[in-house]
């Protein structure tokens, strides 16, 4: 993995797109707190954790470019919410909208870094079963299989309502849980064949969002199937 200090690099760089491009088609969105609130986000959330190229194409075969497909899919969900806001131009204040969307791009960058640091070694862009690896369901994994594509979701998503881009949003809701969804399939396969106990796991969380069946199972109270 690349120092911190050159994915922060990175991250200033891909910023650097979108901020010559305001500069150029609509100078006044420099002086949007909001700008400066999603380039900060931004660097924090490539300097926290494990980088990934979109330009490398699949790790693994049992990857299936679901890597790449993610990465492109937040570029142009940030792409989009910067298009919609150069288009509208809306006179943006720091409202309770602005400050909920902050809060959640903090919170799903929490909640992913979290996971990185749950998982410490085994945390990786690869899909792939390391020789030591067993079943993690401690931290945010009790709740959730995938709390760092959760955290993911829900930064990307708040990135764009922090634009009020609506339409970029609605569109990072579909795209993004479509790219996340295709990975965990792939995921999720390689870890039922090699790690047996996933199964259980599966059945009692959730892969995006907390289960009410699972905590309801786990908690002793009877469940009916429908």
């Amino acid at each position: 993995m690349r120092p911190a200090a050159a994915r922060a690099g990175q991250a200033l760089l891909i910023a650097m797109i979108p901020l010559i491009a305001l500069a150029a088609l609509w100078p006044a969105a420099l002086r949007l707190p909001q700008v400066w609130m999603a380039v900060a986000v931004g660097v924090a959330a490539n300097t926290l954790q494990p980088s990934f190229s979109p330009f490398e194409g699949q790790r693994t075969r049992d990857d299936g470019y679901t890597g790449v497909q993610i990465v492109w899919t937040v570029y142009s969900v940030q792409a989009a919410a910067v298009v919609e806001l150069l288009l509208r131009r809306p006179d943006l204040k720091l409202d309770w909208v602005s400050w909920a969307a902050l809060g959640a791009m903090l919170f799903g960058l929490g909640l992913r870094t979290w996971a990185v640091a749950t998982l410490g070694h085994w945390f990786t862009w690869n899909v792939q079963v390391q020789e030591d690896q067993h079943v993690i369901d401690s931290g945010p994994y009790r709740l959730v299989r995938h709390p760092s594509y959760a955290g993911a979701l829900v930064t990307y998503v708040g990135f764009c309502v922090l634009f009020h881009s609506w339409i970029a949003a609605g569109l990072a809701v579909i795209a993004l849980t479509l790219a996340f969804r295709r990975r965990i399939a792939r995921e999720e396969a390689l870890l039922r064949e090699r790690l047996p106990e996933y199964q259980v796991y599966m059945e009692r969380t959730g892969a995006l969002f907390p289960s009410v069946t699972g905590w309801l199972t786990k908690s002793g109270r009877s469940v009916t199937p429908s």
